[in-house]
């Protein structure tokens, strides 16, 4: 298998996916209004960043100069070849497909008369620019959104709507990978030079079959997006939609409350106590997704003393209150975890035991493994090491700061001195990657990525992810296993390795299950009537709303 040998490039890449930084919606000024004289049905939402990173499917730091405003509007411009929906993969833009009876090829047939937003035609021959272009684009980066794209061995094209893709190995995740639209969207080839570079235009220009399409249009900060003329499949009550730039979150709550946007989306754009107030607040709503995107943890550094003692972790894991935190930091919108992936998950439905929530069991587990406070400074030592470390979290994410302290408190509770230290996103995935941090808050891979990108980042020989390398350290034959399945095509071989590297990730108590978290939307019920979720809720769908 194809590996990056650039371990901090590809695991910055992987982060920024696992982070939930949605986009929100706004309009410029008088929007509502102006549209409802034109007849014209227009939504303004907000996000954090601009676009001059581009316009294209594939958002990889190393193109987008780290902006990575269009990323969770990526599903309104592009398609991918088949979708996630509610567990299961769809047709996308192929309306079939075929698997190799050695998992090798992937054989793809593709939906007719269906055009980019340039007017070109879609078909076998733009399948093949595309996964040829996207592991050169990416680089680096190739791999950080799933293991796929670093197995492509020959895309043919069989015929005009028919496309064969064969891998270098069989792969269990490879269709999973597939519904992702970071990096697996479809792009004109329009959008590539004929090195298979990117073009100039993806600067300007949004490329893709999807319902919607950027041609330009800026002004003040608020980019507008127009309907897509070559799109036919399916209705969509939205018109134009609008995106401003407000990168503080109160400036986003107050722009909603005075009409400047209509909606904002994301956890990351929107603190959850701001949801719970818009959520009964005349004029306002606040909805949740049903689905679960992914899973929010606390891990431990296990090369660093004293979290290298089993008997600290385990303690730690029964110290923490997880029903507290949902109720009082997440308002109950994330709910608490009891393992570290998803059951709902393939594969993951593992028996693995739990640890409860027991104060007194967690400080008597530290008082067997030697863990005292001999000078009765609340802070537990042994053979003269502190029972101390920092907490590392980033200070981006709304709500982290405070879910820090309460897990600083809580920890304080048995003996343990835990200090917070936020910092800027990126300066902290350069220190999770450099393995500098004791404990460290952190978030699984969106669906329909995970477990298998999850699980492939807990090798520890080759250290892609300093955070999820910890999970599996104290197994010896953890790499084994892991590689093992990415040969692997019965379904039942799947899953007996999964129960075994799922009862261990357990048993290493490494990394601390939290919450569950769920897709987040606020928005003015006097513009919008209702919104539903995306079937991978961190995605803004503007095809979901229904206005007034």
């Amino acid at each position: 298998m194809k590996r990056t040998k650039k371990i901090l490039a590809l695991f910055l890449a992987a982060m920024m996916t696992t982070l939930s930084f949605s986009g929100c919606a706004s309009e410029p000024s008088s929007s509502s209004s102006a549209s409802q004289e034109n007849t014209v049905k227009e939504v303004t939402f907000c996000e954090s960043w601009d676009f001059e990173g581009g316009f294209f499917s594939l958002q990889a730091p190393n193109v987008t100069n780290g902006t990575y405003g269009l990323y969770y509007f990526l599903t309104n411009f592009y398609e991918t070849l088949v979708r996630y929906e509610d567990g299961e993969i769809v047709p996308g833009l192929a309306e079939r497909w075929e698997v190799s009876s050695d998992g090798l090829t992937y054989t793809f047939y593709l939906k007719q008369g269906i055009k980019f937003s340039d007017g070109t035609d879609f078909n076998a021959e733009t399948v093949k620019i595309n996964l040829d272009n996207i592991p050169g684009i990416l680089a680096e980066f190739n791999g950080g959104w799933g293991l796929t794209s670093t197995l492509l061995d020959e895309v043919t094209v069989v015929d005009e709507y028919t496309v064969a893709v064969k891998l270098t190995t069989p792969y269990y995740g490879a269709l999973q990978d597939f519904a992702v639209p970071m990096p697996m969207s479809m792009m004109s080839p329009a959008g590539y030079n004929e090195d298979g570079s990117l073009a100039e235009i993806t600067k300007t220009k949004t490329l893709g079959t999807g319902p919607y399409m950027y041609d330009g249009q800026k002004e003040n900060e608020t980019y507008t997006f127009v309907r897509n003329p070559y799109f036919d499949r399916g209705e969509s009550d939205v018109d134009v939609f609008h995106v401003k730039v407000i990168p503080d979150n109160d400036a986003k709550v107050l722009a909603l409350r005075n009409g400047e946007i209509d909606m904002i989306v994301g956890q990351a754009n929107l603190t959850y106590n701001t949801f719970e107030e818009l959520s009964t607040a005349p004029g306002f709503t606040a909805v949740s997704s049903d689905a679960t995107i992914q899973s929010r943890t606390m891990g431990f550094n296990v090369s660093h003393a004293p979290f290298n003692d089993p008997a600290v972790r385990l303690a730690a894991n029964h110290a923490i209150d997880t029903q507290n935190i949902s109720t009082n930091i997440f308002y109950g919108v994330e709910t608490p975890a009891d393992s570290v992936l998803d059951k709902e998950l393939p594969y993951c439905d593992v028996d693995t035991g739990t640890y409860e929530y027991d104060v007194e069991k967690a400080k008597q587990i530290l008082e067997d493994a030697g863990w005292v406070d001999s000078d009765g400074d609340g802070i537990r030592e042994k053979d003269g090491v502190k029972l101390s470390g920092n907490l590392l979290y980033a200070t981006d994410q709304a709500s982290l700061g405070d879910l820090s302290s309460v897990l600083a408190a809580q920890l304080k509770e048995v003996g343990f001195e835990i200090t917070p230290v936020g910092k800027e996103q990126m300066v902290y995935f350069q220190d999770i990657s450099n393995g500098d941090f004791d404990l460290a808050i952190a978030i699984t891979n969106a669906i329909p990525s995970d477990p298998y990108l999850l699980i492939s980042r807990c090798l520890t020989n080759t250290v892609i992810d300093n955070y999820l390398a910890q999970g599996l350290a104290g197994m010896e034959n953890a790499d084994e296993l892991i590689n093992s399945l990415n040969a692997m095509t019965n379904e039942d071989e799947i899953q007996s390795v999964y129960n075994t590297l799922l009862q261990e990730l357990h048993d290493e108590a490494t990394i601390i299950p939290l919450t569950r978290v769920k897709g987040m939307a606020a928005y003015d019920t006097n513009v919008i009537s209702s919104y539903e979720f995306y079937n991978q809720p961190d995605y803004t769908d503007v095809s979901a709303i229904i206005m007034k």
